[in-house]
């Protein structure tokens, strides 16, 4: 026999490397299971996040900051984006609640200003019907007015 056939194993693969493949193998495995294990008891961080911004003493804080930063907005005369902060607050309010409503009637005035008459009939109306106790009735006035004389088949 030559020497590189004394080489290679007339039986494929010798024990010794047969015994590491396998031992690794098997430690492979023992790794995946318990990563996966790991990784199936670990709760995950996003439910956390929820709970902390759905907490009740989180709500009138974010309010009041929309409310400042929309009035900081509508006195630099940014009035479109006051109109965005207002419609935050509407929306994180309870039906029928006079905060809920002062902010409907805050959106209409802003809107009025920007002479947007529609939108603002429809802010002024979501204000009334959410049992405000200030009237906006010269205000749906005037804005009826323009939106009729838009649409005077109307």
């Amino acid at each position: 026999m030559s020497e590189s056939s004394k080489l290679i194993p007339a039986e494929g693969v010798s024990k010794k490397l047969k015994t590491i493949v396998i031992i690794l193998t098997v430690l492979t495995l023992f790794a995946f299971v318990a990563l996966f294990t790991k990784l199936a008891s670990k709760q995950p961080i996003a439910k956390k996040t929820v709970q902390v911004v759905h907490e009740p003493n989180s709500t009138p804080l974010l309010t009041n900051e929309y409310k400042t930063v929309g009035t900081r907005l509508m006195n630099s005369g940014l009035k479109e984006q006051a109109i965005d902060q207002f419609i935050k607050v509407w929306e994180m309010q309870k039906t029928g609640s006079v905060e809920r409503s002062q902010a409907a009637q805050t959106v209409g005035r802003l809107y009025a200003d920007l002479n947007n008459c529609q939108e603002a009939l429809v802010w002024l109306f979501r204000a009334e019907v959410s049992h405000s106790n200030t009237t906006q009735s010269p205000l749906i006035d005037t804005c009826l007015a323009k939106v009729r004389s838009k649409n005077p088949g109307q």
